[in-house]
């Protein structure tokens, strides 16, 4: 079972989706510079703060990540990019002197393309409308493909606010119906605008 550094983040990035990083903690500096010594990877995983830490604050499924861009931020620190390869399982997590976690991971398949039908339209259309609303965001993705519901579905549930159950129940299924029942249920009225 494949060992990689883990990175708990407050928002997520899934296969295929790409995410800017301020990286500031020694431990995560550390994490950077190791993986670009080695293929540019680490893992990531959301991260729900609670008062009592149980192991229960870091979501089951990660993501894959790999360092595509790298700058130094207006105010000196580093700035990273990252692509989302593949989905993994955690099953093990270590914590190192400095904090960093390592996670002993079992990969996941990637959801297939799956095409467009007249439901899942109006959940790619108010897509494309987010993404020219929060340029930021939009201007990540030199392509987008409105035409994959697996697609958009994952870069739904990289935006939207879910909790790390929400999140491991949508994301570890095995295609996107799920998510994009969710997501109708869920964005609703805003599909109609």
């Amino acid at each position: 079972m494949p060992e990689i550094m883990l990175f708990p983040l407050s928002s997520f990035v899934l296969p295929e989706g790409k995410m800017r990083l301020r990286i500031f903690e020694p431990r995560y500096k550390r994490l950077v510079s190791q993986a670009m010594k080695a293929d540019g990877t680490f893992g990531v995983c959301l991260f729900e703060k609670r008062d009592e830490p149980d192991g229960s604050e870091l979501s089951k499924i990660g993501t894959l990540v790999k360092v595509i861009d790298f700058e130094q931020l207006d105010d000196g620190l580093l700035g990273i990019s990252v692509t989302g390869l593949t989905k993994f399982e955690i099953k093990h997590v270590r914590v190192e002197y400095d904090g960093l976690r390592y996670a002993r991971v079992k990969w996941l398949p990637s959801w297939e393309y799956s095409s467009v039908d007249k439901d899942v339209e109006p959940i790619c259309h108010y897509l494309n409308r987010v993404y020219q609303q929060f340029p930021d965001i939009g201007n990540l993705y030199e392509q987008k493909f409105f035409d994959d519901a697996s697609w958009v579905s994952q870069r739904w549930l990289e935006i939207l606010p879910l909790t790390n159950q929400q999140f491991d129940r949508l994301v570890g299924q095995k295609d996107c119906t799920g998510a994009v029942s969710f997501l109708t249920k869920t964005l609703g009225d805003e599909l109609t605008q």
